[in-house]
């Protein structure tokens, strides 16, 4: 492992790297370089304010896969959030060829994040219930729009999500994976955190829909309001109404699920009492 310095702060990467092209943005104020995705992710404030930059190509200390693959996806990536914007996707200002890869260019935001990994539950649990409930809904409403437009969600899990305390606003992020209908699992034990996962995605050749969505979206319920680790009912804090659209969304039998998307976040918003959704 190497050290690089850049604008300050410490890179830590397997091999020297250039990354002067980061002053067309700015100065680095923030490095987070210990993503297994083969990204670097840079914060960077300049003249036109502060972005979040990942960029793919450089030799990432926890990245043992191919640096041009990476930057491939990269470069694949970028329609995902293209064709899904959204008020609740995190917004891209650009994508482009730089150094020896591709960079992803975000307007920054100082949402929390609620994955695991960043060991903030305890910002979700200082939300009141209701706004708890509501992200909820945000995060199916999003992904009801998404499927409305073709595409399939894959490694959704709790660090896809940050949130903003103050006003309970959902930002999502790190959607790189998704793919436009239909897919097919091609690896056996798909990418994705254990704790979100369908059977599905562990079987080769298993069809991977918004029947297989709903059970990430199901848990990530359980992210907000309880323990996704377990599902209990005994770390619930929403409603029994509410707790039963999720179970739904969670159950292993696919016959048993609910049919789409939409399906769930429509039952979602019957259990909090508001108003049907037009995803499109």
């Amino acid at each position: 492992m190497i050290v690089t310095d850049l604008d300050g702060l410490p890179v830590r990467l397997r091999a020297p790297h250039d990354l002067s092209f980061t002053a067309r943005w700015g100065r680095v104020f923030a490095v987070l370089d210990q993503q297994d995705s083969g990204n670097l992710c840079l914060g960077i404030e300049g003249p036109a304010g502060r972005v979040f930059v990942k960029y793919a190509g450089a030799p990432t200390v926890r990245y043992d896969g191919d640096v041009a693959e990476a930057a491939a996806q990269a470069r694949r990536a970028a329609e995902v959030y293209r064709a899904l914007a959204h008020p609740t996707l995190v917004t891209l200002r650009e994508a482009v060829d730089v150094g020896a890869g591709h960079a992803l260019v975000f307007d920054w935001t100082d949402a929390t994040p609620v994955g695991r990994q960043y060991e903030q539950s305890h910002v979700v649990r200082g939300m009141d219930l209701a706004a708890r409930v509501d992200a909820v809904r945000q995060v199916y409403d999003f992904h009801a729009h998404a499927a409305a437009l073709g595409w399939v969600a894959i490694d959704l899990y709790d660090g896809s999500v940050m949130v903003q305390p103050g006003t309970g606003r959902v930002v999502l992020c790190d959607l790189d994976l998704y793919e436009r209908a239909p897919v097919v699992n091609r690896m056996g034990r798909m990418w994705g955190s254990s704790r979100f996962m369908s059977p599905e995605e562990y079987e080769l050749g298993a069809p991977i829909d918004q029947v297989t969505n709903v059970v990430a979206l199901g848990t990530l319920a359980h992210t907000f309001l309880g323990d996704d680790a377990t599902r209990s009912p005994a770390a619930w804090a929403g409603s029994a109404a509410q707790l039963a659209v999720a179970d739904r969304a969670t159950h292993p039998d696919r016959d048993a699920r609910w049919p789409s998307v939409a399906a769930l976040a429509e039952a979602w918003r019957a259990a909090v009492n508001l108003p049907a959704c037009r995803t499109a």
